[in-house]
């Protein structure tokens, strides 16, 4: 099957089986050398991508869902302003994640972030349909179950969801700070 879609900014057409996994897709068809595993079934979390810009296990969705999607892989996220963001807030709470699950803790955390500060979509995780901030009131509070949710899509222990939920608090300020300034 001919699938149309955009990988780390280049628009491309691939050849492939219908059902081949998109971490396979990256791995072998596009050359990708951050895509860390293939387990084939939410084991590990290692092969989160960006799939319009929601977090997703590459190792599960198959390439028929990829057809005129944006994909962005770690690779080209790093080098984004918006890395910057979530990597200040590495450095502010003194916590990191392991080599193995950086970029895919990176990523959630930009899936996040996208969804807390992005005003033209629903304010829900897409796959879970769970509201990411309560808006019944008028002081903007994020749901915190919510973000943990998301955030074990992940299942590395190298960090604990406290240390986590601290850096996207603190990513958010950042993102949130760059979007006043340029308003």
């Amino acid at each position: 099957m001919k699938i149309e879609c955009t990988i780390d900014g280049k628009a491309l057409s691939l050849s492939v089986n219908s059902n081949k996994p998109l971490s396979l897709i990256l791995m072998e068809d596009v050359g990708n050398r951050t895509i860390i595993s293939h387990c084939r079934g939410k084991a590990c979390g290692n092969c989160i991508v960006l799939i319009n810009d929601e977090a997703e296990l590459s190792c599960i969705i198959p390439a028929f869902r990829l057809r005129d999607a944006n994909i962005r892989t770690f690779e080209s996220y790093q080098k984004t302003r918006q890395y910057r963001d979530i990597e200040r807030a590495y450095l502010a709470t003194g916590n990191t994640p392991c080599p193995n699950c950086y970029a895919s803790k990176t990523l959630i955390i930009e899936s996040i972030l996208q969804e807390l500060t992005n005003n033209t979509r629903i304010k829900t995780l897409g796959r879970n349909n769970l509201p990411l901030r309560n808006e019944e009131q008028h002081e903007e509070k994020l749901d915190k179950k919510a973000i943990i949710q998301e955030l074990s899509l992940n299942t590395c222990q190298c960090m604990d969801m406290s240390e986590m939920m601290q850096i996207v608090e603190i990513a958010l300020t950042y993102r949130r700070r760059k979007r006043v300034r340029r308003n």
